[in-house]
């Protein structure tokens, strides 16, 4: 960047905004490893992983509490606290044994009943988790524990990819009895941090280390100081400063500053999240499927990367599985063309033209400047697109799902999920109305199918409807970008936004 000498001017002043992380911190917090997140949502912070809406809520939730298995970074399950599990010979019961010797924070022994409280209260209508519909393929009656330390799954059809589907930011396992109103004072986990401070609108909040966590030598550090930080710049700042030992996400358009910075290590990952421009199918202009094809077209995906992402992410083609994903219904990235988006236009009665409004903000780096480049694109089609630029305060809450043109992007997901999360009729965030029984049923076969020639090819399939008729225009997957003082190590980011771990952070003082 060539403007670096008044950029860091910037930056300096808009450390004045940090001032608070650091002038009041007691001497206890301020040894801790200080974290910087991305304040992404004005939701109200949960320590309830059933109902967690932002990705706040996951810097604590991933390490207070843990899940049945995780996923690594190319999406396969990796045992956490079921030490095992087996399908039986017709896909329909798994069974897992849990890992022996787990305490959660307050003493208590982990057993099977945690494990069946935890699936069924999500699978409970009246709690609105919006895992119920990832785990549409779960009978709560089919849920029982076998023993102390055996639970059995058992499904109506096989679901062959059990292990991974039952991963996700909601399925993190609670104490047996745990109510909603509990929640609100603590959370109680099994996992390497235990909350030792968690109050809404404070500047951190602190992890301390759980002297009782069932992995030795874990977690490396004390306890971790976490801060929610809005601006980009201010974050920056942070950790140029040494105010911030790890940024959690950093923005784009800081990354060439940073990585000229020999103080700081960049780390990231390859395309990740996806990033959305959603329409709602069911609402005019966009209840007709050539204006939303049209809109597809106007797209130059190669440029909104190499201007957004600079360059970094991946490019996509309207599916929220990414084209290089061997489940990818395909590699081929749709070409811009503005002539044929003209045609489609006057097909369906806009031969003038067209005018729209589209929402968006800068909770998620790159969003705005994705829109912005979304505009000028669309220009040349005739499409005249009023870029509102909403509070990032409260978008998630105000704005999102709540207009028909908008932006979002959605974290990095095994392709079943991604694919259920927001496009299955039942979904908690349907932010495209798209409301298909064919296609849900498409998804409900393929995760019963064994053969993985054809669930891929079903799966194949109910992305080429998505693409086709839906409603997301997905040109870019952006990378996680995350940023760490030189004196420090054992953080990576995961290419899921949904995940966050702490345990092996370390900083030299």
């Amino acid at each position: 960047m060539n403007r670096l000498p008044s950029f860091c001017l910037v930056a300096a002043g808009m450390l004045a905004g940090l001032v608070t992380l650091s002038a009041p911190v007691p001497a206890a917090a301020e040894d801790c490893v200080k974290l910087v997140g991305h304040a992404a949502s004005a939701e109200k912070l949960s320590m309830d992983p059933a109902v967690n809406t932002s990705i706040e809520d996951l810097l604590y939730l991933n390490n207070i509490y843990e899940a049945l298995v995780d996923l690594d970074t190319s999406f396969r399950p990796v045992p956490v606290l079921a030490e095992s599990w087996q399908p039986s010979a017709d896909g329909r019961q798994w069974t897992f044994r849990l890992r022996r010797g787990v305490k959660f924070h307050d003493g208590r022994d982990l057993t099977s009943a945690d494990v069946v409280y935890s699936f069924k209260r999500l699978l409970d209508p009246a709690l609105a988790s919006g895992a119920r519909a990832t785990l549409a393929f779960l009978d709560p009656e089919g849920i029982e524990a076998i023993d102390s330390h055996t639970v059995r799954f058992t499904t109506k059809n096989p679901v062959v990819e059990f292990p991974v589907l039952i991963r996700n930011k909601f399925t993190l396992i609670v104490p047996n009895g745990m109510k909603r109103e509990d929640f609100a004072k603590r959370g109680i986990g099994t996992g390497p941090f235990v909350q030792e401070t968690f109050t809404l609108g404070a500047p951190f909040n602190v992890l301390k280390r759980n002297p009782r966590y069932w992995q030795p030598g874990l977690p490396k550090a004390e306890c971790v100081r976490v801060a929610i930080v809005g601006e980009p710049v201010t974050r920056t700042a942070a950790i140029l400063s040494g105010d911030a030992d790890v940024v959690v996400l950093v923005d784009m358009a800081t990354v060439p500053t940073l990585a000229k910075n020999p103080k700081v290590q960049m780390l990231r990952t390859g395309g990740a999240t996806a990033m959305v421009i959603a329409m709602w199918v069911d609402t005019p202009p966009f209840n007709d499927r050539r204006v939303r094809q049209a809109l597809k077209l106007v797209v130059d995906r190669k440029v909104i990367n190499d201007t957004a992402m600079l360059g970094m992410g991946e490019l996509g083609n309207d599916s929220p599985v990414p084209p290089s994903n061997p489940l990818a219904y395909s590699a081929e990235i749709p070409k811009r063309d503005v002539a044929r988006a003209k045609a489609l236009l006057a097909e369906a009665g806009h031969p003038g033209g067209l005018q729209v409004d589209l929402y968006s903000s800068t909770n998620l780096p790159g969003m705005l400047a994705i829109a912005q480049a979304f505009v000028q694109m669309a220009a040349d089609a005739g499409i005249k697109v009023n870029l509102i630029q909403a509070p990032s305060a409260t978008f998630w809450s105000e704005t999102w799902l709540k207009v028909p043109f908008m932006t979002s992007g959605w974290a990095a997901r095994p392709p079943a999920e991604a694919l259920a999360v927001a496009y299955r009729k039942n979904a908690r965030w349907p932010e495209t109305h798209w409301f298909r029984d064919d296609y849900d049923a498409l998804l409900d076969k393929a995760d019963g199918t064994a053969d993985a020639g054809r669930r891929t090819a079903l799966l194949k399939q109910a992305q080429r409807m998505l693409v086709d008729e839906g409603g997301a225009i997905i040109p870019v997957f952006a990378p996680v970008v995350a940023a760490m003082r030189a004196e420090c190590s054992g953080y990576a980011p995961h290419p899921s936004l949904n995940y966050f771990d702490f345990r092996q952070v370390a900083c030299k003082r």
